[in-house]
């Protein structure tokens, strides 16, 4: 039996915590015993302990990549623990400890894109830090490994394997109707819907304006926006000051992303940039067509005119024109959801992603 051990420093549940969660309910148990280091406080510990996952915590490491601190706790316990294989997400200082400690494989997954690689010598010098503290680096889709080549990375130690996420469920049709009554949603209106924390590199802000675009000239439109973040109140000042208050509904923190995503009838991501989204992929298990901007691994899920639609980073005009094109052509949007339906459950699935980590796993060892 093969240990291994990951290590987050996220106190939230976001991507990197995502795809722990799915990649421990496929894990065969036979072949690999898993536990979880996590911040101390972290939302994480029950999810994880739910799937029969030992958690280790460890103070001091909350929501950064390098504490000089953590390092002694986390070199403390690779000793004890005795695992083959640490594999991190985002945390510096675990690779720094489990080099210490002489593990025999550190694995690393890459689960962002830097938007800003400057081509100095400290660029240089972490690319040569992170190459040495990794045996191997797992990039979530191929513009993640681009994005690792620019910053130094030798091809050599990169793998890509794609996000993973369970397919959501259909929800009742009384259930749908009931949730767009909470949500004053009337018969006959088209959602369009974006499922983002609320941050600056999500780019709501221009999906907003998108949304001022079409409701001035379409009525039955409404726009859910989904989530939470820094920006929740300026965002909502500006959904005011262009007189959307009735068109556009925040959600807040939605526990159940299934019942959301089953009543948009359109999802759009309007990021800067991305790795590979989760969202798009979960809209994709429901059979919803999707919008993306051309960034990043979008172009991965979304191939432009065949499940979805790519748009422009930063381009609310032909945002807004990609989304009065799905509104009015509803059988376009059919078409394209039952395409990228087709295209999740053969690419990305939990379950695949899972034998493909186990695989990398297998051959380190």
């Amino acid at each position: 039996m093969i240990k291994v051990i990951h290590v987050i420093s996220d106190t939230n549940i976001g991507g990197a915590g995502r795809w722990i969660l799915n990649l421990l309910k496929y894990i065969d148990r036979e072949k690999f015993l898993v536990k979880v280091i996590i911040p101390r406080g972290s939302l994480l510990k029950q999810e994880i302990q739910s799937l029969d996952t030992e958690v280790i915590e460890v103070p001091g490491m909350a929501d950064r990549s390098f504490d000089l601190k953590a390092i002694g706790s986390l070199y403390k316990i690779f000793l004890r623990e005795k695992a083959q294989i640490v594999h991190t997400h985002a945390s510096l200082s675990a690779r720094i400890a489990a080099k210490m400690a002489g593990v025999k494989r550190i694995v690393h997954t890459k689960h962002c894109i830097d938007l800003d690689i400057k081509k100095g010598i400290g660029t240089k010098i972490g690319a040569a830090v992170n190459a040495l503290l990794s045996d191997k680096m797992i990039a979530v889709g191929l513009a993640a490994k681009e994005n690792l080549i620019q910053s130094g990375i030798p091809e050599n130690k990169i793998l890509v394997v794609h996000n993973g996420v369970e397919p959501l469920e259909e929800i009742p049709p009384e259930q749908k109707e009931k949730l767009k009554s909470k949500w004053m949603i009337k018969d006959g209106d088209t959602v369009i819907g974006i499922v983002a924390r609320l941050e600056e590199i999500k780019g709501h802000t221009y999906f907003i304006e998108a949304a001022a675009r079409v409701a001035g000239i379409r009525e039955n439109v409404k726009f859910i926006i989904a989530g939470t973040g820094s920006l929740e109140k300026q965002l909502k000042e500006k959904v005011k000051d262009l007189g959307l208050e009735q068109k556009v509904i925040f959600t807040g923190h939605v526990q159940k992303v299934a019942e959301v995503m089953n009543i948009i009838d359109i999802v759009v991501i309007s990021s800067l940039s991305e790795a590979l989204c989760l969202s798009l992929v979960e809209a994709m298990s429901l059979a919803k067509p999707c919008i993306a901007t051309d960034t990043g691994g979008n172009p991965e899920v979304v191939e432009d005119g065949c499940n979805g639609l790519l748009v422009p980073v930063k381009n609310p005009e032909q945002l807004a024109e990609a989304m009065i094109r799905l509104v009015d052509d509803p059988d376009l949007r059919r078409k394209m959801g039952e395409k990228g339906k087709k295209k999740m459950y053969s690419n990305f699935t939990s379950e695949i992603m899972t034998r493909k980590i186990e695989k990398i796993y297998g051959e380190l060892i």
